[in-house]
């Protein structure tokens, strides 16, 4: 697939920016055509070269939808949703549920960044001080307790045992990381790798909680786009297996289909991935189904959800930085207490 001078990626600002112009200029009565002519001679260089050639498929007969599907600069989720605006007449409806996905998107990797940039900066630090403390301090150390002869204490002896491991320890880390590369390289697409990987994410203890409310929380957006569209619920989730990526859920989404397809509702197709979608998620489903009112359930348990994103991921940030002072702080004090220790016990003899 040529992409030109673009890239490979187009980022979720890009992608919002894209969608919001497209749709205000839509919104405001004007042909697509003539949007879409604005919308090119008002990008940059490179994004405005992504935009003619989305352009020029349009123009040569085939749909938006077609036409984002071939560049890999959209996604799945983004060629889906405007076929389904497309389909249903509602292409001004998808693309503002795009850009408010990609705008909420956005804001939660600006809070996760800013979040960890700290205690990722610090952790770092401790890193290049503690390997530097025991590739050169340790063994300077070292030398000098040896020219003074006697018995080390146990812990001085350990510290120094260690210090020696780590160049080999560092060596067999940089080789386990080349090979996790090139697993990921050449079985990143199979589902073998994405189960053991998704799997290993939902078992973080902070990191897992955080997922699940991410996924359901998409989960319920995109289903509430279809739902909203009087797309029927079958065939709504259909579509979202072409949408959903993260292993568990497209899993969970295969199930739920034929479930619905035997003629079971989609609290029943749920109930099964309890421990994926969580009792309250299903309840709510339940009680919408039977209300009819589903669309404007996952609407509110998506925004529901977005809030809690955002107060846990303040949460966690608040526990990682006083945590890892501590445990940084503990390490270096060992370290020096335990290499300064034997020139105490010397001391102690003179007195």
């Amino acid at each position: 697939m040529d992409l030109g001078g673009f890239g490979k990626k187009f980022s979720d600002k890009g992608k919002m920016m894209f969608f919001s112009q497209l749709h205000v200029l839509i919104r405001s009565g004007l042909s697509f055509s003539r949007a879409f002519e604005l919308l090119i001679d008002s990008a940059k260089p490179k994004d405005a070269e992504l935009y003619s050639r989305v352009f020029a498929q349009v123009v040569s007969g085939r749909e938006l939808w077609r036409a984002l599907e071939s560049e890999r600069g959209f996604t799945r989720l983004d060629s889906s949703v405007v076929r389904i605006g497309e389909e249903t007449g509602r292409l001004s409806d998808a693309l503002e549920f795009l850009t408010d996905y990609y705008r909420s998107r956005e804001e939660q990797i600006r809070m996760v960044k800013s979040a960890l940039s700290y205690p990722v900066i610090i952790l770092c630090i401790a890193i290049v001080v503690l390997i530097f403390m025991l590739l050169v301090v340790v063994p300077m150390f070292e030398q000098v307790y040896a020219r003074m002869g006697g018995s080390l204490p146990a812990v001085t002896q350990w510290i120094i045992v260690f210090a020696e491991s780590v160049p080999r320890f560092l060596v067999i880390l940089c080789i386990a990381g080349a090979l996790i590369y090139m697993i990921r390289v050449r079985y990143g697409k199979t589902d073998s790798y994405r189960s053991v990987v998704s799997g290993l994410w939902m078992r973080l203890p902070l990191a897992g909680g955080l997922v699940r409310k991410y996924q359901v929380a998409r989960f319920s957006r995109i289903l509430y786009l279809l739902v909203s569209s009087d797309v029927p619920i079958l065939h709504s989730l259909h579509l979202m297996q072409g949408i959903v990526s993260f292993y568990p859920y497209r899993k969970s989404l295969d199930s739920v289909c034929m479930d619905v397809e035997k003629g079971c509702s989609l609290t029943d197709g749920l109930s099964r991935f309890e421990f994926l979608y969580g009792k309250r998620f299903i309840i709510l489903i339940r009680v919408s189904e039977e209300t009819n009112s589903l669309g404007e359930a996952l609407r509110t348990q998506a925004d529901e959800l977005d809030r809690e994103l955002k107060y846990d991921i303040g949460q966690m940030n608040n526990i990682l930085e006083p945590v890892l002072i501590m445990v940084i702080g503990v390490v270096v004090a060992f370290v020096l207490i335990a290499m300064y220790m034997p020139m105490f016990k010397l001391g102690m003899t003179i007195n």
